[in-house]
């Protein structure tokens, strides 16, 4: 066995994000003017990414105030606090703050232990059997002893098939056996040694008393009022408890005085829901909130050096390893998507450069599919498609979609019936930069006798539907896991009823390549498989990949110790756990309208 000590604290985040659901920007559509792009650098940005931003907390804690309330805005509600069925950016971010586990990785997305409950880590020399020594007497919220009973139950209802957590169970169904050896020591056993062994331990804890309930009456955890009251108000182990969820309007957490670990520099969170852009920035600008994430290109680029907006805050732009896309269903269920000649079309009629331009203001950059160009896995030789719609015109010509000259639009002939190619782009309509990427894509689409119909839907009905594979096309975007493997769930053939594959694609070339992944411990040779994921997926087209986003932030004044990641400011370790603010720095205007 290799053991290993833990040291030194660290704040907990205890889930990493199997790629999660982005709205890139959130407001009303066409609420954003249509002016024309005008150059911006913001590398020559004064008001963009200063050091204070990046300070550190002092070593003298006294310099810090310690009662002060975190202001955090949400462009949506979350679907669910139960960590089982977290999958969207919103879900994570709050539940981040509500549970512990064992397990955590920093901005450098490396695995790492949590000393704030472990005591030690065992792996054995083959990494088929780990052991985790858990800190004796950590407590849930309502006071319930948290025990390594927690963690096997919890593992075995992520690999319930009753559980429909789809995030979770591809990168735990390795773990054969969860184990309490006693109530402080777990035991689990992979019997297969994988590169991936470190984050399959990495699964959410629930506490066994609470969910076990009404398990035979509501086997899935999720329905019943029992368990919807645990989505809301759930009993966690983690720095923060929560106080309140009023829908559409806000969510408080306070600092849990009894959690075992380092206590975060906020006494309390309150998470602010404010779907409409124009209107989080006007918070922000009367400084009653601290901090708005995914802010639109051009607000971020012209709409913020007011002098109210200076009197605020700052800044804050980075590298982020997300992405915008279109999806298509290729299930079956529409005559269109499952013929690549038509999904290359369909690229190749969009014109992105126009988009970067328009849309972005050129701090979007080029997506060249599922990885980014910084990241370890990315395949250097992925030749973009380029914008040309009379490529697009003759790929349809060769697919059986021809113009009629009657009216200009393409049909083909189907089991003896005209089926015009007309189809429905579904939208967030939280998304300020999907409508405007939509009517492009129109334009574009109408010149070569296709004809996009727009439907814009609540972030929560969106997901719904998208989850349930009904759409023809879909746009939104993804942020990264912490490992190529958990596009599993995205990829593979057998995600399309189990996991998050909402498109229905399938390659079994693909599905082979994810299951050698997994298995590779050479890095080099492991980075190849993912390289030619890579490159595959790009030539089937699955998506049309639009472009990867910046982070693009703003933040009050007051606020220091900002870090970024590859996964923006969230859902890391520390994340906004590590942000603190000085003495006599209160929200100016700590009254909410």
């Amino acid at each position: 066995m290799q053991e290993f000590k833990t040291g030194g604290k660290l704040l907990v985040l205890i889930l990493f994000l199997a790629s999660f659901l982005v709205v890139p920007g959130c407001r009303r559509p066409g609420a954003e003017s249509d002016s024309a792009t005008v150059a911006y650098d913001p590398a020559q940005d004064p008001l963009v990414n200063p050091p204070s931003l990046f300070t550190p907390p002092p070593k003298d804690i006294s310099q810090i105030a310690a009662d002060e309330t975190l202001y955090v805005t949400l462009r949506a509600n979350p679907n669910t606090l139960n960590p089982l069925f977290v999958s969207s950016l919103y879900d994570f971010i709050v539940v981040d703050c509500l549970y512990a586990g064992f397990f955590t990785f920093g901005k450098d997305m490396k695995w790492r232990l949590d000393n704030d409950t472990v005591e030690s880590f065992q792996e054995s020399d083959d990494h088929t059997e780990f052991i985790v020594k858990m800190k004796p007497g950590m407590k849930w919220q309502d006071g319930a002893p948290f025990t390594a009973k927690d963690v096997v139950f919890s593992w075995q209802q992520i690999l319930d098939p009753n559980v429909p957590c789809q995030t979770q169970k591809p990168t735990t169904e390795p773990i054969k056996q969860c184990l309490a050896l006693d109530d402080y020591t777990i035991k689990y056993v992979q019997p297969e040694p994988l590169a991936t062994r470190y984050w399959n331990l990495l699964f959410p804890i629930i506490p066994r008393h609470i969910f076990e309930k009404e398990k035979n009456q509501y086997p899935d955890l999720m329905t019943g009022d029992y368990y919807n009251q645990q989505a809301r108000l759930p009993v966690g182990n983690g720095p923060y408890r929560i106080v309140q969820w009023q829908e559409n309007s806000k969510i408080v957490l306070e600092r849990w005085v009894d959690y075992p670990g380092e206590k975060p520099y906020f006494k309390q969170i309150i998470f602010r829901i404010i779907p409409d852009s124009n209107i989080a920035m006007l918070s922000f600008q009367k400084q009653q909130v601290d901090v708005v994430d995914q802010v639109s290109a051009q607000k971020f680029a012209l709409e913020t050096n007011t002098d109210a907006f200076k009197q605020a805050g700052y800044k804050a732009w980075g590298v982020e390893w997300s992405l915008s896309y279109i999806g298509w269903n290729m299930d079956g269920s529409n005559p269109f998507f499952t013929d690549k000649r038509v999904r290359y079309a369909m690229t190749c009629a969009l014109n992105i450069p126009l988009i970067l331009e328009k849309v972005t203001y050129n701090l979007g950059t080029p997506c060249y599919g599922e990885y980014h160009p910084d990241s370890w896995m990315f395949n250097p030789d992925i030749k973009l498609l380029s914008y040309d719609p009379e490529k697009s015109k003759q790929l349809l010509d060769e697919a059986g979609w021809q113009v009629d000259p009657a009216d200009g639009w393409r049909y083909k002939l189907i089991n003896g019936q005209k089926i015009a190619l007309r189809f429905t782009l579904l939208m967030p309509q939280e998304s300020p930069t999907s409508p405007k990427i939509a009517a492009i894509f129109q334009e574009d689409l109408k010149k070569i006798g296709v004809k996009m119909e727009t439907r814009s839907m609540e972030w929560s009905s969106f997901l719904e539907k998208v989850r349930k594979h009904e759409f023809q096309a879909e746009i939104a975007g993804w942020g990264t896991g912490t490992d190529p493997d958990l596009g599993w769930n995205l990829w593979r053939t057998e995600e399309y009823k189990t996991g998050r594959n909402y498109g229905g694609y399938s390659n079994p070339q693909v599905d082979e390549l994810f299951a050698r992944g997994r298995r590779e411990f050479d890095f080099d040779k492991r980075r190849k498989i993912y390289q030619q994921i890579q490159r595959i997926l790009y030539e089937d087209q699955p998506y049309i990949w639009i472009y990867n986003n910046p982070i693009l932030a703003v933040f009050n004044k007051r606020i220091q110790g900002v870090q970024f990641s590859p996964r923006g400011i969230y859902n890391f370790n520390p994340s906004f756990l590590g942000w603190w603010v000085a003495q006599g720095q209160a929200m100016q205007s700590a009254v909410l309208p």
